[in-house]
């Protein structure tokens, strides 16, 4: 039998090379940890860690936060820093406060980047619970009333907020003339938002005297 040359044997085998396997990323050098929030007299308090995570001391790192509303919108934002040095290793907290109006946060973003290097080195997102604002949404809903003919007309506006039911409390000074005398009745009301509310009083003569919001029920959820 002839030989058969190496090279002839080589060029029947096809040569599959192995997939390269993708480098991980690398680790997260400066993390943002323990972000939570809280509601402070009308304000969005969002607190949070800073851990230095290099071999090497870090300064000078800035700390954002963007509140946005409930259709993605930027609404408010506010900023920490912290200028000092943080050795390795090290844990610094934060605080910032975002101012609320009318308009809520929905959910924000927390980054924290270096003064003097471009770039985000860290950045996480939360989301805001419509409960958390129960009280702060109580102070935001208006509501108008007023008698004419016997008829108490109430109406509630909450347009833009999470509030599916307004109950309020109409205070009525009411005459008998039949009877000549008159007396004070409370009127509690559970009323829509944006809509009226009618009671018929047991006599033409009457007067409003206060008006103000017992409760608020809430929506669900911030898509309802």
């Amino acid at each position: 039998m002839r030989p058969v040359p190496i090279a002839a044997v080589l060029l029947g085998i096809t040569l599959v090379a192995s997939p390269a396997t993708a480098d991980p990323p690398p680790p997260a050098r400066i993390v943002l940890s323990d972000v939570s929030h809280g509601l402070e007299n009308q304000m969005l308090v969002i607190t949070g860690l800073v851990r230095n995570l290099t071999p090497d001391p870090v300064a000078r790192l800035v700390i954002d936060v963007n509140g946005y509303g409930p259709r993605g919108e930027l609404l408010t934002s506010g900023t920490d820093g912290i200028p000092w040095e943080m050795p390795a290793a090290a844990t610094e907290r934060f605080t910032i406060a975002l101012p609320l109006g009318r308009q809520l946060v929905r959910e924000y973003v927390v980054q924290v980047s270096a003064q003097r290097s471009p770039g985000m080195l860290s950045s996480v997102r939360r989301g805001v619970d419509v409960g958390i604002y129960r009280d702060h949404l109580r102070s935001l809903v208006r509501v108008s009333a007023q008698i004419e003919h016997g008829i108490l007309v109430a109406r509630a506006d909450a347009a833009g907020l999470p509030v599916s039911q307004v109950t309020i409390q109409a205070t009525v000074w009411m005459l008998d003339p039949l009877a000549a005398h008159s007396k004070i009745f409370p009127f509690v009301l559970d009323i829509s938002p944006d809509r009226f509310s009618t009671v018929f009083l047991p006599t033409p003569h009457a007067i409003l005297l206060t008006l103000r919001v017992l409760d608020i029920r809430l929506k669900a959820s911030w898509s309802d």
